[in-house]
């Protein structure tokens, strides 16, 4: 029962009891003297506890409570504005995607129908006007060779048994060369 009383005084004091619990403690309190000491001796320990732990905080300089204000000066601006351009382009550089690039050459099938040729080159500004020897398709008298070809215009022609120029009979786009010749002319471009 002691405890409890103890328990109850305890409560009274953190706050921690209802209104009615109070008033009931009290009149306990009122009937019993016993209960009554006890419960001032509680609160005489719960006052002296206080006042050790109850100090007042120390006192704050006057520069440190004063906001330090800082001021907008030329080279506060330009330190802001070169941060903020480095962090645009590091993120530029590092996490927008670059443009997907077009392969630079580009295989192009060169096709010359001769069924009476021994053999067939082709020669032009994309050999560097080497003859370069064509593959005869099986019994069909085809001529066909595929080659890497660069963006651009290119200038060529067929050279038929080592001997004959003829410029390519299904390319329209034709020039005369140094020497008499004429040579088909194509243009490579980005497809889409």
């Amino acid at each position: 029962m002691e405890n409890e009383k103890e328990i109850l005084i305890s409560q009274f004091i953190d706050d921690e009891l209802e209104i009615d619990e109070k008033i009931e403690l009290v009149k306990e309190i009122r009937q019993t003297d016993s209960f009554a000491e006890q419960t001032i001796e509680m609160l005489e320990q719960e006052k002296a506890i206080a006042s050790i732990y109850n100090l007042d905080a120390p006192q704050v300089p006057e520069a440190v409570r004063a906001a330090k204000v800082s001021r907008l000066t030329f080279a506060n601006v330009a330190s802001m504005t070169a941060l903020a351009a480095s962090l645009i382009l590091i993120v530029k550089v590092f996490f927008v995607s670059a443009p997907v690039s077009v392969a630079s050459s580009e295989i192009h099938r060169f096709v010359l129908h001769m069924p009476e040729a021994e053999n067939i080159s082709i020669a032009g500004s994309f050999s560097g006007w080497k003859n370069l020897e064509m593959q005869q398709v099986k019994g069909s008298g085809y001529w066909q060779i595929a080659l890497p070809l660069a963006q651009g215009e290119h200038s060529y022609s067929f050279i038929v048994d080592g001997e004959k120029q003829i410029a390519d009979p299904t390319v329209p786009a034709r020039q005369m060369d140094d020497f008499g010749g004429e040579n088909s002319i194509i243009t490579v471009s980005n497809r889409i």
